[in-house]
């Protein structure tokens, strides 16, 4: 297996090698958790949270770094042995993570994930074309905002394509952009896939959306997930509501295609508690968070700089 101090130092040995260095303020880490993540019915501490998305950073830069064979033994050992990776960096490596594919650039990004694509779309649109789905469900609870008030920032975000929070969220997202106002163009590796699968969510797209719509949450993100040819492989239905005393409760599902094994449905719920607590943590006011001019590098309080 890759030993752990590879991974402590391959993010910023990939960053470096793209000439971005960055320096952390002293204040910075991983942030005093706001959300309550849960996965398969119990709550889940920030630190399993964490270390999950620190065995996918592990993985994606040695991707990112064209070690595709290295990249694979991180895939089933993130998988399966699942390691306790330490989270000391991981602030540090987030960060850099999402400069580093600011700095590789969309064409960059699409041709390393040329192979990928070419293998996952025939198999989604197979898969796709059965109509039967299964469900990935993670449930989070904030302390903060408003039901209204997170959809509004999360919508903004996608409209005026903040691209550094998008990919700062989980480290499986590689292009997140809006082509028009509410569809969504996805590059990602879902949870378990391995590959990495592009589509499209339109969330004006809501008829027959596969997931039960909940009365008691009156504040939705739902659509169809499609190919770009529109084939439906998939769909969201991300579901809101205040709580008494304060905050919100997010009640997140993807439906995916019922042929998928079981364990991938299971890993995607990880993948979702990482994108909604891990990169998504503003105050989300009751009102749309205010436009960043597009954000083209990541975090408040990052220096990023040529290489000397």
């Amino acid at each position: 297996m890759i030993a752990r101090r590879s991974f402590l130092t391959t993010v910023p040995a990939l960053a470096a090698s793209l000439g971005l260095a960055a320096e952390l303020p002293a204040s910075a880490g991983t942030g005093a958790p706001m959300l309550t993540a849960y996965v398969g019915g119990r709550a889940v501490a920030r630190t399993e949270v964490l270390r999950w998305e620190a065995r996918r950073v592990r993985v994606v830069a040695q991707r990112l770094a064209h070690h595709l064979p290295t990249a694979l033994v991180a895939e089933l050992d993130a998988l399966l042995r699942r390691p306790s990776l330490s989270t000391a960096e991981l602030a540090r490596d987030r960060a850099l993570l999402v400069a580093v594919k600011q700095e590789m650039g969309e064409r960059r990004i699409r041709r390393l994930l040329a192979t990928d694509l070419a293998l996952s779309a025939p198999a989604s649109r197979l898969a796709g074309s059965l109509g039967a789905w299964s469900l990935s469900r993670a449930r989070l609870v904030s302390t903060q905002g408003t039901a209204q008030g997170f959809v509004d920032w999360f919508v903004a975000r996608g409209d005026r394509n903040d691209e550094a929070t998008l990919l700062e969220a989980c480290p499986d997202h590689y292009l997140l952009h809006s082509p028009q106002p509410g569809v969504q163009e996805v590059i990602e590796v879902t949870g378990g896939a391995v590959l990495a699968s592009r589509f499209l969510i339109d969330y004006a797209d809501r008829t027959d959306v596969p997931v039960t719509r909940d009365a008691d949450c009156p504040v939705e993100l739902a659509g169809w997930a499609t190919t770009g040819d529109g084939r439906r492989i998939g769909a969201v239905r991300h579901q809101f509501r205040d709580v008494p005393g304060g905050g919100f409760e997010a009640r997140l599902a993807i439906a995916f295609p019922s042929t998928l094994p079981p364990w991938m449905l299971t890993e995607h719920r990880w993948h979702l508690a990482c994108e909604f607590s891990t990169g998504w943590r503003p105050t989300w006011p009751s009102r749309p968070a205010p436009d960043r001019g597009g954000c083209r590098r990541p975090g408040v309080g990052w220096r990023l700089h040529p290489r000397s």
